[in-house]
């Protein structure tokens, strides 16, 4: 019967450990400067006379084990990409870092065969913390409930206080607010005169639940940033992108939403050129990052000076100034606009908003909000507290109920729960 080969058991050398190395480094000094024997060097600090022979001629001394996939370097700027979003409020898990390092190999061009699709495996990940363990941590996170999760004077102020920090010297045109919403393909609905004891009042217009998003973005001086456009499509056609407002910039995505790639490109082509234009550092308030973060974003806010500030979840309605002050009237304006479309003959025949039609509706709508825009924006700012810096301009509007409960939490002595920002 033919035996079967037992694979090598590798050992670990007698000087990797670091108290071997230090041993092993003042033996090699007394050789040097008190002229002692090998043998007595190796009897006086316990040491094999080969193993020391073997480190003084450097036998053996290149690092166990095979290469890594990234270079040092390399390795040095993931773990600095995580410090800085954990900073952000956005702390990494195993998942998050496999996907974080495939999205820096393939901006690069790079491909590993030992990955899968450039996806390091878990046992990379594993080995990536031990090689890195004097820098980054890993804890368990705490899931509350649902009811727990709502906000509470606790949290925001956890909030501002973090705000009044990142925003000390930054002047307000260097403040901008960013937030993802959809223009739907349904005009809503409208009160009709119809005969007396109708229930069900009906009339004839095509719609659907179809949706586009758009990326709106301004500063606390009141400035608009350009639109970015995401359809819901494979390909991306000329004719969706004429006769939109200037600036604006138009993609594509399976889901329709912002992915990483629309994020990124967002990013480097409105968000980028504005800040540069900018002198100081420059602040971005948002929420959702979580799936949108890119390494290259990090880079960039690093080199430009760059920051993120996460809104605590839940809080939109309390702290994101797009939501408070620029949405609703947006909305009612689209819903009009909209109702016109469908009137005409091409919305009539239409049983859907034509994709190469919405820029030219997306125009008529940043006129409809031009002329007060400005002062929309600066009051958003203002409402939710952020610039001029009030807390108690958001804490003011929270239900009686969530002050109330966050008092019973600090008087029995319990933690009061604190912002736990995730990146969209």
């Amino acid at each position: 019967m033919a035996k079967t080969a037992k694979s090598p058991i590798t050992r670990k050398r007698a000087y990797t450990s670091e108290v071997s190395k230090s041993a092993l480094e003042k033996a090699k000094d007394d050789i040097n400067n008190k002229n002692m024997s090998v043998r007595k060097a190796a009897e006086k600090y316990k040491l094999k006379k080969s193993t020391l022979h073997d480190y003084l001629i450097q036998k053996h001394c290149k690092q166990v084990g095979r290469n890594t996939s990234l270079s040092h370097d390399e390795e040095l700027l993931v773990c600095q990409r995580i410090l800085t979003l954990a900073e952000w409020g956005f702390p990494l898990d195993n998942l998050d870092l496999r996907m974080l390092v495939k999205a820096y190999l393939d901006k690069r061009g790079v491909v590993v065969s030992r990955f899968s699709n450039n996806v390091p495996g878990v046992k990379w990940a594993h080995s990536f913390f031990k090689r890195h363990k004097h820098t980054l941590s890993r804890r368990l996170s705490q899931n509350i409930k649902t009811d727990r999760a709502r906000v509470t004077t606790a949290m925001l102020a956890e909030f501002y206080s973090n705000l009044k920090k990142s925003l000390e010297g930054v002047p307000p045109e260097n403040i901008i607010n960013f937030d993802e919403t959809n223009l739907t393909d349904d005009p809503g609905k409208k009160k009709v005169i119809v005969r007396r004891g109708t229930k069900y009042p009906e009339r004839i217009m095509n719609s659907t639940k179809s949706s586009i998003s758009i990326m709106f973005s301004g500063a606390a001086s009141g400035v608009l940033l350009p639109q970015y456009v995401v359809y819901k499509a494979i390909h991306l056609y000329d004719t969706w992108t004429e006769g939109g407002p200037p600036g604006t910039l138009y993609n594509r995505s399976p889901s329709g939403w912002f992915d990483s790639c629309s994020f990124d490109d967002w990013f480097h082509k409105i968000i980028l050129p504005y800040a540069k234009r900018r002198t100081g550092r420059v602040v971005i308030i948002g929420d959702n990052l979580a799936s949108h973060v890119s390494p290259s974003v990090i880079e960039s806010c690093e080199k430009h000076n760059i920051s993120f500030l996460l809104l605590p979840p839940n809080s939109t309605h309390l702290t994101q100034p797009l939501d408070v002050a620029v949405f609703w009237p947006l909305k009612v304006y689209w819903r009009k606009i909209l109702e016109n479309f469908k009137k005409t003959t091409v919305g009539r025949l239409s049983a859907s908003l034509p994709t190469d039609c919405f820029p030219a509706l997306l125009t008529e709508l940043v006129d409809k909000i031009k002329g007060t825009i400005a002062d929309n924006l600066r009051s958003g700012f203002k409402k939710c507290g952020i610039y001029p810096l009030d807390p108690q301009k958001s804490i003011s509007r929270l239900p009686e109920d969530s002050i109330q409960d966050t008092a019973d939490t600090e008087t029995t002595g319990l933690p009061a729960e604190v912002s736990s920002p995730v990146v969209d």
